[in-house]
């Protein structure tokens, strides 16, 4: 009786042993119809074979499986992100291989061959047993190792089992070495298509000189032919299987390497921009600085002295916060900057920043009112609300006119925390929309001439994001511009 791989059975069997007695098929049914039934399960299994190759198979390892059943292969072959290419297709293999064995178990036990059965349930379980050091304990070096020994020994004995060279053998182990190939790093290519080369030769040369090692275990000359063509059906199958899953994950990755070249060169292309208008703000408080300095020397009011002072204060104070954003905007793109989400009360977080934006925006004549409850907490990371809410504001003065009013509140309402940042704007049409939001390099000037280039809005984003909330505005040209800030909150037993 011949191993079939991981795929096939065939009944040569022809003798069945019942307690003490043992009889042959021959002494109840004719040769022919034993022929005749024999030749019809060939057909059958070879049949249901075909149909698992072409249809099972496919969906098993994720070529057009759809849904759910997309996301049961990618969980069981691994995600890219956790795994290689030739892991996961090594991963597929193993899962098929696992699905056909498991097939078989039952499938011998019924046609009455249980050694079969017993063998076939063995090999399930190393298969299992690799898979598993591969999949989920990362052991793929030593998975791979067992499984190419595994199948070589398998396909060694089935060579002595199965009329050797005049059987299916040689069919199987150019699909073991193509598997190989797929699977294993390509600086071990040398050794296992070399060790398959030598091991197949050496089987037809000790068949050759020693052919009694070798029976010829077809009963009939059909079961030969049937034999060797569902082998070489499920042979070419496998192998198509295996270069489609290849091309079509290349092809994937492929694409999304093009597109995240495309991303990349755009959000280099903007930083550029970005780093140039940069480089170009910088130049004005310097400059201011080297005026002043210059202007110690010469002869001036105390009045002009104190102007200069004012411009230049502003001046350094507008440059440092855009010097903030650049590095945190940087520290996030560079490294993740994961954060440390804990409970924090709004009102007690950002009493200091409420009391220097005052100061700040007082000197523009600005009203800046708080009216922040302190039943207000989030959950959430302090330096992250801290940063929002500084841009926010800072760009509620930025383009606020001198009499206006800014006015900062937060509540709880639903399980959430909205902060509102309003200011009465600069009198003007506003020109606002979404994309405020988004990384630009476009050139903004506030009322007092403020330089800016929108990287704070787009920092509120991207941490607002992180934290789970959602960040919008409002705007009109007579009432001003709302920004809203919604973040998870924490019930806190603090009366408002």
């Amino acid at each position: 009786m011949a191993i079939k791989g991981c795929l096939f059975i065939k009944i040569h069997k022809t003798t069945k042993t019942v307690g003490h007695c043992c009889f042959h098929y021959s002494d109840v049914f004719s040769a022919d119809t034993w022929c005749y039934c024999n030749g019809l399960y060939s057909l059958c299994a070879v049949f249901t074979n075909i149909v698992f190759c072409l249809y099972l198979c496919p969906k098993l390892i994720f070529l057009n499986a759809p849904g759910k059943l997309l996301d049961l292969t990618r969980n069981i072959s691994g995600q890219p992100q956790q795994f290689p290419l030739t892991v996961r297709i090594f991963h597929a293999v193993l899962a098929l291989s696992m699905a056909a064995l498991a097939y078989n178990v039952p499938l011998n036990i019924f046609v009455g061959l249980p050694d079969i059965a017993i063998a076939s349930g063995v090999t399930l379980s190393l298969v299992a047993f690799v898979f598993y050091l591969s999949r989920y304990r990362e052991q793929t070096a030593l998975a791979r190792l067992m499984f190419c020994l595994t199948g070589t020994g398998l396909f060694i004995a089935n060579y002595f089992l199965n009329s050797g060279i005049n059987g299916p053998t040689g069919y199987f182990f150019i699909l073991m070495m193509v598997v190989m190939v797929a699977v294993v790093p390509v600086k071990e290519y040398w050794y296992w298509v070399g060790s398959n080369i030598i091991i197949i030769l050496s089987l037809h040369y000790i068949e050759y000189t020693r052919p009694e090692t070798v029976p010829f275990t077809y009963p009939a000359r059909a079961d030969r032919f049937v034999d060797i063509s569902s082998a070489y059906v499920t042979v070419i199958v496998v192998i198509l299987a295996c270069f489609y899953i290849i091309r079509k994950r290349y092809d994937t990755e492929r694409r999304e390497a093009q597109q995240n070249e495309a991303r990349l060169r755009e959000l280099d292309a903007e930083k550029n921009k970005l780093f140039s208008i940069i480089a170009h703000d910088l130049r004005s408080p310097l400059a201011h600085i080297q005026n002043y300095l210059e202007l110690l020397n010469d002869d001036i009011s105390e009045k002009e002295r104190q102007m200069f002072r004012d411009q230049l204060l502003s001046s350094t104070r507008t440059t440092l916060d855009m010097v903030n954003n650049v590095l945190n905007w940087s520290k996030s793109q560079m490294s993740g900057d994961e954060m440390e989400f804990k409970k924090l009360n709004v009102a007690t977080l950002l009493e200091p920043e409420v009391e220097l934006f005052q100061r700040i925006a007082a000197q523009k004549h600005i009203e800046l009112v708080s009216a922040i409850r302190t039943n207000a907490t989030v959950w959430g990371s302090a330096n992250a609300v801290q940063l929002i809410v500084r841009n926010l504001v800072n760009n509620s003065i930025k383009f606020t006119a001198a009499g206006g009013l800014i006015r900062i509140t937060a509540g709880l309402s639903e399980g959430k925390c909205l902060l509102t940042v309003k200011d009465t704007g600069s009198g003007k049409p506003a020109e606002l929309n979404q994309d405020i939001f988004l990384l630009s390099s476009v050139h903004t000037t506030g009322t007092a001439n403020e330089r800016g280039v929108g990287l704070g809005l787009s920092l509120c984003r991207e941490y607002t994001i992180a934290m789970g909330g959602k960040i919008w505005f409002t705007c009109d040209a007579r009432s001003g511009t709302t920004f809203f800030l919604e973040l998870p909150a924490v019930e806190c037993a603090v009366t408002s």
